[in-house]
């Protein structure tokens, strides 16, 4: 059913409440901008998740593509991967986590050496490694891809490069809700990932509306 260029769909009401879809829309100056407002209005208005599609896609018939997930692993976020796997049960998930190896700038100003250095990232890429995977046997049996990079640039840039690399079907984001400041700063970086990326996003509630 269709109500002002918004469709609502019930295909996963039983399980995870009514999905509404929105189509994206030309706009002759900000596209990006406009269409990320009204995702984020529709999402804010309602309980359920909100499914942006871009220009000539047609998501509900392809179901069974491929997901891109990006986790910090905390459990609000496996409550919304969670919600999502509900809401697209044969979607395929791509688990990606990024990992920022702390202090290394300090260290080099120091002196460490680079063979100090290897070995202090090693056992940072190993433990958030070790984290994604704990992560991900927490979640039912089916095609999970845990994917770990090493944050050498902004989150959002990061990911928008693994989503050009991997060519997904659907980007996942959670809203994580939070106080002003991290609202603007998430409103920030679902712009920038549109504006990034090529593929359809769908967008979920905070974990405890969920």
């Amino acid at each position: 059913m269709r109500q002002g260029g918004l469709t609502r769909h019930p295909a996963a009401a039983s399980a995870a409440g009514e999905m509404q879809v929105l189509h994206w829309q030309a706009h002759p100056c900000w596209p990006v901008r406009h269409n990320a407002g009204r995702a984020l209005a529709a999402l804010r208005a309602g309980a359920g998740a909100v499914l942006l599609v871009r220009a000539g896609r047609q998501p509900l018939e392809r179901r069974d593509g491929q997901a891109l997930f990006p986790t910090d692993l905390s459990p609000s976020s496996l409550d919304s991967l969670r919600l999502a796997m509900r809401t697209l049960p044969r979607m395929r998930f791509t688990l990606l986590h990024g990992c920022r190896v702390g202090g290394e700038g300090s260290m080099r100003t120091a002196g460490v050496g680079d063979a100090a250095l290897d070995a202090c990232r090693r056992r940072s890429e190993g433990a958030a490694r070790a984290a994604l995977w704990r992560f991900a046997a927490q979640l039912p049996p089916r095609e999970v891809r845990p994917v770990l990079v090493v944050l050498r640039q902004p989150w959002h840039a990061a990911v928008a490069a693994h989503a050009a690399m991997a060519r997904p079907d659907l980007l996942v984001l959670a809203d994580g809700g939070g106080g002003p400041w991290a609202a603007w700063r998430w409103r920030a970086r679902l712009r920038a990932l549109l504006a990034r990326t090529e593929c359809d996003l769908l967008l979920l509630p905070p974990a405890r509306a969920a």
